[in-house]
């Protein structure tokens, strides 16, 4: 199969390079790929409705997508594997697909806390005072600090999440202006835990830092963790629609959701693939969050992150 595929990216990090290489080198379609910032990729699509520029758009959140699946700017793909998926991992038409999911877990600094009896098992573990001012927070522009309050919200309502984030900066937490910068103070300042999503423990710990994962809420009474997703979605009207649903197909399948695995630690959403020392989806208590309650109160948690302090700016270059 021959051809050319132009795709929006608003997926920064971990980057996908190897896997749109495979691609083009195993299909022999010519691959093009723009990074757009990820608040800005929606917005930049529905400009260009009347002309789309690209064929395909990957992002980091099902909320971002499913916000906009009502403007008509994607093509519905039921791909082979997605029409295996558990409904919350999908588009009810299939205008958008999940490629892989990040849960959200606590990265612990084992240099800090080396004994893993020590760790946390809850998220309201944060605000205990053998925690206080060693716990770190990405800001509000990174989506999954915004979508685990967010759910939190839907599942235990508006009073018990910001009597937590009130317990947990009394407690000292300190706000980072972007996951990286996050996991970076995790080592740099010495702090004990990071919230972070699982992949980002990954990856920090395949460069070599010595940090662990700690899945909280996990116990029969418990709430589960906030699960969301890396997403894809065909645009409408695109100007090579075969090849971006080649595209769909090769990240779903399980040659490129086991490589993922083993390369940035993400889960994935095809069950056939080798998970290695990625917790299965199937083996994560996830908060019962659904998104048509979570996304109309992402405008507002944004409000109550920036009224609290977490507004915090990654001016670092």
């Amino acid at each position: 199969m021959a051809g050319e595929l132009r795709i929006y990216s608003g997926r920064n990090r971990p980057d996908l390079t190897p896997v749109y290489l495979l691609f083009e080198r195993l299909t022999g379609i010519k691959t093009t790929v723009e990074k757009v910032y990820h608040h800005d990729v929606e917005q930049r699509i529905v400009a260009e409705r009347a002309d789309p520029q690209a064929d395909l758009l990957l992002t980091n959140s099902q909320l971002a997508v499913e916000l906009s699946r009502g403007s008509g700017i994607f093509e519905p793909y039921a791909s082979p594997v997605a029409k295996a998926y558990p409904e919350w991992l999908r588009a009810p038409d299939f205008a958008w697909l999940s490629f892989t999911a990040w849960p959200r877990a606590a990265m612990v600094n084992r240099a800090v806390l080396p004994e893993s009896a020590t760790w946390p098992v809850r998220l309201e573990d944060l605000t205990d005072t053998r925690f206080r001012d060693a716990v770190a927070c990405a800001a509000l522009v990174e989506m999954t600090t915004v979508a685990q309050f967010a759910a939190l919200r839907v599942v235990k309502g508006d009073a018990y999440a910001t009597r937590l984030i009130d317990a947990l900066l009394a407690n000292g937490m300190r706000i980072y202006g972007s996951n990286l910068r996050t996991r970076e103070a995790l080592a740099r300042e010495r702090k004990a835990v990071a919230i972070a999503n699982s992949s980002n423990i990954h990856v920090f710990y395949m460069e070599g830092n010595p940090v662990g994962e700690a899945w909280l809420d996990q116990a029969g009474n418990e709430t589960g963790t906030h699960v969301e997703a890396h997403t894809v979605a065909v645009l409408a009207d695109a100007k090579h629609p075969a090849e971006a649903r080649a595209l769909v197909d090769f990240l779903l399948s399980t040659e490129i959701q086991t490589l993922l695995a083993r390369l940035f630690g993400e889960t994935p959403v095809n069950a056939g693939a080798v998970h290695g020392a990625v917790r299965p989806l199937s083996k994560i208590k996830r908060m019962d969050a659904p998104l048509e309650k979570v996304a109309p109160l992402m405008e507002s948690t944004v409000t109550l992150l920036r009224d609290k302090g977490f507004d915090v700016r990654d001016d670092s270059g």
